[in-house]
């Protein structure tokens, strides 16, 4: 059984969140996919993913990662965590160049996110599903304060959770709240 890993804006697929995942979910074969500030081609790559395996039982995104898996053609079960809700708003304070963090399969060290890259997001409205779960941090000093009163608008399914303690998935998160939502179909 295949769980897949999308990272945030500017992340890596070398992490220690996925080292978490593989430690603490070591019955699930972890498939982080390594994804950018192109929304068409992330999306189509998580798409594709899951079209080729059928195996997929969770699809898990965090950040700009929540946001691709919530555009994604996955009908199973996607957890989100501190999703972008709104790309246009939240990554306009981002135009410009960036470093990644963390090593990139594809070798680059940093990007340049245009104006351009900002209106490809128009394009894509996140969906949420009956088998969608979000988690969102107390105080998310990437996305603002005022994501926390969006997500239980507009998810289904949407919880504060204390095992968060800032935008990032943490070690303490993955141990104690993850692991028990995975474990289910173990």
């Amino acid at each position: 059984m295949k769980a897949v890993y999308i990272h945030g804006f500017a992340g890596s697929i070398h992490s220690d969140v996925v080292g978490n995942l593989r430690k603490y979910c070591p019955w699930l074969e972890w498939c982080p996919i390594e994804v950018d500030h192109h929304v068409d081609a992330s999306v189509g790559k998580i798409n594709a993913f899951v079209r080729e395996h059928a195996d997929v039982a969770y699809l898990i995104g965090s950040s700009l990662g929540g946001f691709y898996v919530l555009c994604a053609d996955f009908n199973g079960e996607k957890i989100v965590v501190n999703p972008v809700l709104n790309p246009m708003s939240t990554l306009k304070k981002s135009v410009g160049t960036h470093a990644y963090r963390g090593r990139r399969e594809d070798g680059a060290k940093e990007f340049k996110f245009t104006m351009q890259d900002l209106f490809a997001f128009k394009k894509w409205k996140p969906k949420d599903t009956p088998l969608t779960l979000c988690h969102y941090t107390a105080h998310d000093q990437v996305l603002g304060e005022e994501v926390k009163r969006e997500y239980p608008k507009f998810f289904a399914h949407a919880e504060m959770c204390p095992d968060l303690q800032n935008h990032f998935m943490n070690e303490h998160y993955i141990k104690h709240t993850l692991v028990p939502l995975l474990s289910k179909k173990e």
